[in-house]
């Protein structure tokens, strides 16, 4: 499953064009999707902001490990909810069918490089500068705007330019909200 998960998650930042293709003939189910990749990745999240925040920030403690482990968690949980629901619900605008579980793989895998961001930098808090990095997302949500979802090329530039911002700044407004309500 680790290796899995690993493999899917590099091949979606190297060979994107063709792990879209991959992901689109596998016969995943959504329990599949959220026990064999989502829920091990949040896990991930989860220990990595805890182990972050007890040992490589400047006010470690497990009060403050505890409080970033779960701001974190709310922000990728809360953002993958959020916009796989928006992006269901404004499907028929970009000439797509309501589907919510294909949202929530869409959004899942095109949210990798956010998830990964979430694993680094509780390791690296000085280095702000990685979030440049999640600009990836643009051309993983734009090829799995053409290769998995099927937009229609007269509506791909709209939906990818939602998609995107909502996939990249949905859990930064999460975590920024749960980070002004807990500390």
């Amino acid at each position: 499953m680790w290796r899995d998960i690993f493999v899917t998650i590099v091949q979606l930042i190297v060979a994107s064009p063709e792990e879209w293709k991959y992901i689109e003939r596998e016969e995943r189910t959504q329990n599949d999707f959220l026990y064999r990749f989502l829920h091990p990745v949040f896990g991930i999240i989860a220990l990595a902001s805890f182990v972050g925040g007890l040992w490589f920030t400047r006010n470690g403690g497990l009060e403050n490990a505890l409080k970033n482990t779960i701001i974190n968690i709310v922000a990728v949980y809360g953002g993958y909810f959020v916009v796989s629901y928006i992006l269901n619900e404004t499907a028929p605008r970009f000439g797509l069918k309501k589907n919510l579980a294909e949202f929530q793989f869409f959004v899942g895998y095109s949210s990798v490089v956010i998830y990964l961001l979430y694993i680094i930098i509780p390791f690296l808090p000085g280095f702000f500068i990685l979030w440049l990095l999640a600009f990836y997302t643009i051309h993983l949500v734009n090829t799995g705007a053409q290769l998995y979802i099927k937009v229609p090329e007269d509506k791909r530039t709209n939906f990818t330019v939602m998609a995107s911002a909502l996939v990249m700044l949905t859990p930064a407004l999460v975590n920024i909200i749960f980070s002004f309500l807990i500390k």
